[in-house]
């Protein structure tokens, strides 16, 4: 039986049009397409999200969010980029995380950051806690671009692309071990025995 293709979200977690980020991005999209994986990505610049009020039932109507919630919830995996604002993930990617859950559970994510010269540990982090708290699973090893390793606003370092590639590849790689076999354990039903994914068998 031939597999299905897997499905890679990238997201440019910035308002900020074009620069460093989308050319991490760019390496990011490169790397997954030489993995045969089908990729799509979502530029927050692009997709202007309001900001989520839980109260307001009526944002999960909103085109940019049904688009938002349909792009991830038909992902395998992920490739998250941020910019590093005050130690901490961009507002514009914290606010892609509140609009979603269910959509991130049992999926996989690669991790990559833009910094302005810090070591992007903080940032990460953060990004990687907020997806673990929605019951995804992430990659331990990640991407960081600093300033020098750009040149005209393009990624020249070769490490960091060295990086950007082998993350792709990983997530091209376990993203559909992974949800397969997190869905094989949330059909078992809410025992014990299904683990994590038991607790979404009524999901």
């Amino acid at each position: 039986m031939q597999r299905a293709v897997p499905k890679v979200l990238i997201v440019q977690g910035s308002t900020d049009a074009g620069g460093r980020l989308a050319s991490v991005a760019a390496f990011a999209q490169e790397g997954v397409r030489q993995a045969g994986a089908e990729v799509t990505v979502l530029d927050l610049s692009a997709w202007m999200l309001p900001v989520m009020v839980l109260q307001d039932a009526s944002q999960q109507d909103l085109p940019t969010i049904r688009h938002v919630r349909q792009t991830a919830a038909s992902a395998d995996g992920f490739i998250l980029i941020t910019p590093e604002y005050h130690g901490n993930m961009s507002g514009a990617l914290k606010n892609w995380f509140d609009f979603l859950y269910l959509e991130l559970a049992g999926k996989f994510a690669g991790l990559m950051a833009v910094t302005g010269g810090g070591g992007g540990d903080m940032s990460l982090t953060s990004v990687k806690n907020s997806f673990n708290w929605c019951h995804g699973f992430t990659l331990p090893y990640h991407a960081v671009a600093k300033p020098e390793d750009f040149a005209q606003e393009v990624l020249v370092s070769p490490r960091v692309i060295d990086r950007v590639y082998r993350i792709a590849h990983d997530v091209v790689r376990y993203a559909p071990i992974i949800r397969g076999a997190f869905e094989a354990a949330r059909r078992e039903g809410s025992s014990p025995a299904s683990g994590v994914a038991g607790v979404h068998s009524d999901d």
